[in-house]
């Protein structure tokens, strides 16, 4: 008899919805090989494994030096368990995928809060399974499950299938530019970025720059352009975005990781940001919070650390802990550009910051 496989990693602690599909696991048809999608605190995994299955998992971000990958890269999977997303085409991608590696007949479970609309996603899951049911509704909470359909007309079963070609304008140039779902603006330059693209700092021959939180790689784009002998390297925790920019900029490095963690160069002459503020459908700074405070530790002395953020967002006193020097260049109604220049040795952690958000 072949061993069981070492129990899945936990990460945390389960949110509202995980835990209810876990108390709701003995009134689904797991099989042996189920597949967990995108539920980043591991105990589905853990609870599947300890049923005496073999989950596979797929997570599309990285997260705590896991590794994250575009598409699934499994296999004969006899069931799938999908945790809900804010964007709901990003929602459809991951149901096909699903699907792309569930047999007929086998499960397909959806979870996820009722704030985050798990009602009305039933019409996605619809796409892919047949006979669905409300299985439990606990905890502000919904799980949905359906068997996968014999027949999907239209199932897009690779990430390629899902490539958006679009067209933007950046450094006064039209092109191409490669998005899939689920990505931060699209194929649009945001005016949050464009703001900062206009207010880039001057750069010194020869810089390393960094695009934190890169997206499908625009900020990283418009600076090799510009400052055509600069290192620059992009970082992104969504292996999507990741797989977009990698088709959108050329002539750099770009990396699939968990924030500063993740960037390949000891310091930088500058790292720039437009800094993700939810996590699915809740606002959370913790990223933009973990930036600030790193980032002196990742920059050369007199190093630059310039995001762009909501105007309600009063980040400034969060910079001017961490570094020598804190200024907002920038602001309009909508968003601010803010730099810090480092110094020799970091300010303070970041359990030492604190946020206040003013919402117009």
């Amino acid at each position: 008899m072949m061993a069981q496989s070492p129990r899945p990693l936990v990460r945390g602690p389960a949110d509202a919805p995980t835990s209810v599909v876990m108390q709701a696991l003995d009134a689904l048809e797991t099989g042996a090989r189920p597949l967990v999608v995108d539920e980043s605190s591991g105990q589905l995994a853990a609870a599947l494994h300890a049923r005496g299955a073999e989950p596979q998992v797929w997570r599309r971000y990285a997260s705590r030096g896991d590794t994250a990958a575009a598409w699934p890269q499994v296999a004969d999977c006899t069931a799938a368990f999908v945790r809900l997303g804010k964007d709901r085409r990003a929602l459809a991608m991951a149901l096909d995928a699903a699907a792309s590696v569930v047999a007929p007949g086998g499960a397909i479970v959806l979870f996820g809060a009722n704030a985050e609309g798990v009602k009305s996603a039933a019409k996605a899951l619809e796409d892919v399974a047949e006979s669905i049911v409300t299985v439990d509704t606990r905890r502000h909470s919904r799980v949905l499950a359906g068997r996968r359909r014999a027949d999907i007309p239209g199932l897009r079963a690779s990430l390629d299938a899902w490539r958006e070609v679009h067209e933007i304008t950046l450094n006064g140039r039209a092109r191409p530019w490669i998005s899939y779902p689920g990505v931060f603006a699209a194929g649009e330059l945001d005016a949050g970025t464009a703001m900062l693209l206009e207010h880039l700092p001057a750069l010194a021959s020869g810089a390393a720059v960094l695009d934190m939180a890169c997206g499908n790689g625009i900020i990283g784009a418009a600076v090799h352009e510009r400052f055509v002998d600069a290192a620059v390297d992009l970082v992104d925790s969504d292996a999507v975005a990741i797989a977009a920019a990698r088709e959108n900029v050329t002539g750099t490095t770009i990396i699939c990781g968990d924030g500063l963690a993740a960037a390949p160069r000891a310091r930088y002459d500058a790292i720039l940001s437009n800094p993700p503020i939810h996590e699915g459908v809740e606002e959370s700074l913790a990223f933009l919070q973990r930036l600030i405070a790193d980032a002196p530790a990742r920059l050369k002395t007199d190093g630059i650390l310039q995001i762009v953020i909501q105007s309600r967002i009063r980040a400034l006193p969060w910079f001017e802990a961490a570094f020598k020097e804190a200024a907002v260049v920038a602001q309009d109604r909508r968003f601010q550009i803010i730099r810090g220049i480092a110094g020799n040795v970091a300010r303070a952690k970041a359990t030492d910051l604190k946020f206040t958000s003013t919402r117009r």
